[in-house]
């Protein structure tokens, strides 16, 4: 965590400075205090930027890091009581600043005395760490000494694998080989840290030898001094840039080549560097890069950008064995090496560090299981040394963001909305003001960080579920986050705190409710709680605990009551009750002057919230969709930083009762960017609608219109007034993302049209029920996202929602689509051969007299993925040429998968009728699901047998004992995999099959189910013990002696049934 208190320090004397600007301070008369405060931490940068920079090997360092740390936070804390303080004093009209005055206002007589004392103290404490810190013994290292320059060769590894190695190598030749592209273009390889990028770059550069006339495989270091350079594969050394810039010249001055330039950090190896060296080639010359950052790239002007994925769960495996130099008849070890192949997120170089280590202890199971559970950025410096490098390359404010998620579970989805507003609510994103002129709010600021932690692949972006946008943090990364911040960060059990530990921010993770509360009582200084999913049900005086607290993340806990001490937590800027069962929000939580974030979302026993809410002036997202509320006392006049609310209550114009607002009450929240309003069906009429001003907001992006849930038919007139209501929300053109849901109107609003909301790039229609058509979406040209839902009355999606697109194009940016519980839809008409040209995913659920796939879908040469559930009237899947993922559910009538050239990855889960599967020659992985049969599915069973590289297989024992040894029936199936694996239905391993060895690993139920029917003709082969591998060969030649063994055949009934009692209770006993 020292890597980044320098520039923190840097923010806190910038704070600093402005505060003793501000009147406040004269007000509290601290101006001089503040001021000398200020000018010692500006004295001490220096310093403390040569400890950082110093390997910290001494203990005096570390121990000097920390208590200076904490008076940088002392001092943070200050600063925010300051400015609580001006907010108390706002309502004042202070006109000459008269202190007798404002003293009388004060809401305690102590106040200020108590403030400048703080800060006296802290000046003091600095005075005493500052005197420390000239007697400690710095050697600063300007050169960075944990990162490595690492001049890596073009030559080929020789445990290189992965399918996709091969093919996205193809892929990339053949790009290199097109001559459309304009002069000496440059393609980029990109991907996160260890991934494979160098191994495809190598790949393609070996390929491309006969190419080119010239090819060069160039390392520039760090700080661009010095360029290390090969020819084809010759060496040619590593020198300064100025000599090897004039070489590079000469190599590539009137030929054809092909640069790769490897590792690249920053786009200024490009611009002014090796860029003015490329352009002295001849035509078709291409350009080559690997980087971890996608935005390094992008500055480059790359004209295709290649995204390297990890390893698949068989390939890592294959290496991890390999590399651990384990007999491929050791089966028993593929469990718990699989899960750390997992566990390495599918990365080459972990996965390689971590088979090595392995190499060290036996081949045991408890053994692996020992270093599976331990930290792997602990056990291998390589591992971590490779992390550090990417984490020094982050900008401060990035540094402070990425350790934060490793606050979040191990495994769990980290929620864009809810980690982007953390970060502000801790301090690490401030707002921007850009080349242009126009500042950038701190949401905008933080979105941009979430993003490029995702282009660095330091998150993994996940599904969307329930509309959230999501990522999780690769176990590694996580690790390596974790250990950087183990002096700021707790994550477990706060009873587990050592007495020396003073963390600033906790993640509750295990721990019952009285450890809870004893746990976190001894922590003084914490600015982030998140309990996340925790039992806790009681809060207690937690509240008066933690004065300083910041973040307080209570969502999906069993809270119920929240008591008045919250109004205590003066500094709280985020607070989140989302999904928990509290009954009433105390009205002091005025007192949270500072709030910025509140999130009351799915708070179903909220049946009010208090007046004093309205006097958060500070507060910038309110979330109150799905409450149960039925009164709202408060308003929005004082709430000038609001832009997001979710949840606005249409009111039923009873002044009284206040069960909602006007839409006048919009007007004044000029800032809004999000906004969703409810129950719209209470609207008497489009004049009422229209007072919202929807079309003045030129900021809002995110819009949802919302009616409650009505099934029945609704009368012309109700139907009528709801769409003069729609209408009337007309809003501005900024609209970037839009969702109807339960619009009863007969017909959509004019105003979804293509002429209007030009910026639209995700559309929702939910629930639009009576609606027969739909508008013309195909000419919206941003649109990347649509998702239509519940529309009953649509039988056929017709022409009209192509429209007449200016380039012929229709939706050409559009990726996904979703279409879904369309009740009555039979058919998509035709679109022309050009449109669609970016879908690559298509979600259809529950449309159940859809017959056939629409036919445009052979066109949509990026498709890469199609789901399809509960289509009962659909009978082929077929002609689809470019798609790679099919999943079929529950489509009772479907019989024919076909002519799918490149489908790599088939699911089938209950399609009974299911009986061929052909003409798909690249399949390679197959997952069937028929957890109600006993026989495998024909369609698995073709006269040509699949060439699969893993087949898993979900079914009842019967079945799955059927396949599960070279004696049973299915196994001319079985042998033509490389790896089987079966589950029963509740998800218990059965056994798994690796062809290479011809062994089976079964359980022990496996095994028991065996023995019983072997008995019963008295040929049961000698029996493995529990959990053990088992030859096919050993099966097949014991089988062809059955009945020589029969004299003692009373033995083996009786062995065979206490193997059985010992199996049953075993699995009885994993049940408690």
């Amino acid at each position: 965590m020292e890597m980044i208190l320098s520039k923190f320090t840097e923010q806190v004397i910038s704070s600093l400075g402005n505060l003793a600007s501000n009147e406040i301070a004269k007000v509290l008369c601290v101006k001089n205090e503040i001021s000398k405060l200020s000018r010692k931490l500006e004295s001490m940068t220096a310093i403390i930027r040569d400890a950082e920079m110093t390997v910290v090997q001494y203990e005096t360092t570390r121990d000097w890091l920390k208590k200076l740390r904490e008076i940088i936070y002392e001092a943070e804390n200050i600063i925010d009581r300051c400015m609580i303080e001006k907010e108390w004093l706002q309502p004042l009209v202070i006109q000459e600043c008269n202190p007798s005055s404002v003293f009388k206002s004060c809401r305690e007589a102590g106040v200020v005395y108590v403030i400048a004392g703080e800060i006296q103290e802290l000046n003091q404490k600095l005075e005493g760490i500052n005197l420390e810190g000239a007697r400690l013994h710095l050697n600063p290292d300007m050169e960075d000494q944990i990162r490595l320059d690492l001049d890596i060769s073009p030559d080929l590894e020789p445990d290189i694998v992965g399918r996709e190695v091969e093919s996205d190598s193809d892929n990339l030749i053949e790009l290199l080989k097109r001559e459309d592209i304009p002069n000496r273009p440059v393609f980029a390889i990109i991907g996160t840290i260890g991934v494979g990028k160098t191994t495809l770059a190598r790949k393609v550069y070996h390929k491309a030898s006969t190419m080119f006339e010239k090819r060069v495989w160039v390392h520039v270091s760090k700080d661009l001094r010095h360029l290390t350079m090969w020819s084809g594969e010759r060496f040619c050394g590593k020198r300064e840039t100025t000599v090897q810039q004039a070489l590079l010249r000469t190599w590539l001055q009137g030929t054809k080549f092909l640069l790769v330039i490897d590792d690249v950090w920053s786009e200024n190896v490009w611009d002014g560097l090796l860029e003015i060296q490329a352009q002295h080639g001849s035509p078709g010359s291409k350009a080559l890069i690997t980087t971890r950052n996608e935005r390094v790239a992008r500055r480059m002007g790359a004209v295709h950008l290649h995204n390297v994925k990890g390893l698949n769960e068989d390939d890592g495996w294959w290496l991890l064995r390999t590399r651990a130099f384990l007999d491929e008849n050791n089966g028993h070890m593929q469990d718990i090496g699989r899960r750390i192949v997992q566990k390495c997120n599918g990365l080459p170089m972990a996965i390689r560090r971590i088979g090595c280590h392995l190499r060290e202890v036996d081949s045991r199971e408890d053994d692996w299981e020992r270093i599976y559970s331990s930290d792997f950025c602990g056990i291998s410096s390589t591992i971590r040394s490779a992390i550090n490098m990417s984490y020094l390359e982050l900008p401060y404010y990035l540094k402070r963001c990425f350790l934060y998620c490793s606050l979040y579970p191990e495994g769990s989805v980290i929620e864009r909305k809810h980690i982007t507003r953390q970060w502000i609510a801790e301090g690490f994103i401030l707002p921007q003001e850009n080349i242009a002129q126009r500042s950038t709010s701190a949401e905008e600021e933080s979105e941009k960080c979430y993003d490029e932690l995702l282009g660095r692949g330091l998150l993994l972006p996940e599904n969307e579920t329930h509309g959230s946008e999501g990522s999780k943090m690769p176990h590694l990364f996580r690790s390596f986050a974790l250990l950087q911040s183990q002096d700021e960060n707790f994550i477990g059990n706060p009873l587990d705190i050592g007495d020396f530990l003073k963390p600033y921010r906790l993640s509750i993770t295990t721990g019952d409710v009285e450890a809870i509360r004893n746990g976190i009582r001894k922590l003084k200084s914490l600015r982030t709680i998140i309990l996340c999913r925790n039992p806790l049900n009681d809060l207690g005086d937690i509240f008066l605990k933690f004065s300083h607290l910041r973040v307080l993340d209570l969502r999906d806990t069993q809270i119920e009551c929240v008591a008045r001490s919250l109004g205590s937590m003066a500094h709280l800027r985020y607070l989140s009750f989302a999904n928990t069962q509290v009954r009433e929000i105390p009205s002091s939580i005025e007192n949270l002057r500072m709030l910025q974030f509140l999130i009351l979302k799915n708070c179903t026993r909220l049946n009010s919230l208090p007046e004093s809410l309205g006097r958060l002036a500070n507060l910038r997202t309110l979330d109150i969709s799905g409450a149960g509320l039925n009164q709202v006392k408060f308003g929005f006049s004082m709430m000038k930083e609001l832009n997001c609310l979710r949840g606005f209550l249409v009111s039923l114009g009873d002044a009284e009762n206040r069960n909602g607002w006007p839409f006048e009450d919009l007007r004044s929240l000029n800032k809004l960017t999000s906004l969703k309003i409810l129950r719209l069906e209470r609207t008497l009429t489009g004049e009422d609608a229209r007072k919202s001003e929807l079309d003045a907001k030129h900021r809002l992006k995110d819009l949802e219109l919302c009616c409650s849930t009505d099934d029945g038919t609704p009368e012309i007139s109700r139907a009528a007034k709801i769409k003069d209501v729609f209408e009337s929300l007309k809003p501005g053109s900024s609209i970037v993302s839009l969702k109807l849901q339960n619009y009863y109107g007969h017909g959509f609003p004019s105003w979804i049209a293509p002429s209007h909301l030009r910026q639209l790039k995700r559309l929702t229609l939910d629930g639009c029920l009576h609606c027969q058509h739909l508008p013309s979406l195909g000419q919206m040209k941003s649109l990347k996202f649509l998702s239509i839902n519940g529309s009953n009355l649509i039988t056929y999606i017709g022409p009209e929602i192509r429209g007449t697109p200016d380039d012929e194009v229709a939706f050409p940016k559009l990726e996904k689509l979703v279409i879904s519980k369309m009740s009555n839809l039979k058919s998509w008409g035709d679109l022309e051969i050009r449109d669609m040209p970016s879908l690559k995913n298509l979600r259809i659920f529950e449309c159940p007299k859809l017959d056939s796939l629409p036919s445009w879908l052979k066109q949509c040469m990026a498709l890469r993925s199609l789901h399809i559930d509960h289509a009962d009237s659909l009978e082929a899947i077929e002609n689809i040429p470019a798609l790679k993922e099919l999943e079929v559910r529950q489509n009772n009538k479907l019989k024919l998968i076909s002519n799918l050239g490149k489908l790599e990855d088939l699911k089938v889960v209950d399609c009974l009728l299911l009986d061929f599967v052909q003409d798909v020659p690249s399949l390679r992985t197959v997952h069937s699901n028929a957890r109600n049969s006993t026989e495998l599915p024909q369609w698995l069973q073709p006269k040509k047998p699949f060439m699969l590289r893993r087949l898993e297989i979900v079914g009842p024992e019967d079945l799955l004992h059927s396949c599960s040894s070279a004696t049973a029936p299915y196994w001319p199936v079985i042998q033509n995999v490389d790896h089987v694996y079966a589950n029963l239905p509740d998800g218990s391993f059965y056994f798994s099959y690796a062809k290479s060895s011809s062994y089976f690993h079964k359980s022990a139920r496996n095994l028991a189910h065996s023995s019983l029917q072997s008995s019963a003709s008295f040929s049961m082969p000698i029996l493995p013990q529990v959990e053990e591998v088992v030859s096919a060969d050993e099966i097949i030649n014991s089988s062809e002696q059955t009945g020589q063994s029969s004299n003692h055949a009373w033995m083996r009934i009786l062995f065979t049934v206490l193997l059985f009692v010992a199996a049953h209770m075993f699995s009885l006993s994993s049940e408690y």
